[in-house]
């Protein structure tokens, strides 16, 4: 991760934490779970939100191999890498969404 990224997505993991600090409470506390769904939903949000930004991170990352690479055999390898990131990334999303 580049130090550019890294506040962005330092910031967003830290709201996922405090989303799921409140869920933790909510639970400690027996709050109604109809409160303690909402709040996941926040956690999932937030975790999704910064999912994306480090997958975009690792876009970049792989960005030059991908342009500059004379070996056909490697871009075609690092596409297929963040296809299958991606694909993760996406499923994960897919399946909460259910």
């Amino acid at each position: 991760m580049k130090p550019n990224q890294q506040p962005e997505i330092l910031k967003r993991l830290h709201c996922a934490a405090g989303h799921l600090n409140a869920v933790i409470e909510m639970a400690a506390s027996e709050k109604p779970c109809e409160q303690v769904l909402y709040q996941l939903y926040a956690v999932q949000a937030a975790l999704d939100a910064v999912g994306l930004r480090v997958l975009m991170c690792q876009v970049k990352d792989s960005e030059t191999l991908i342009l500059n690479s004379s070996s056909s055999n490697e871009r075609a390898n690092e596409l297929k890498r963040l296809q299958s990131l991606y694909t993760i990334h996406k499923h994960k999303a897919f399946i909460r969404a259910r």
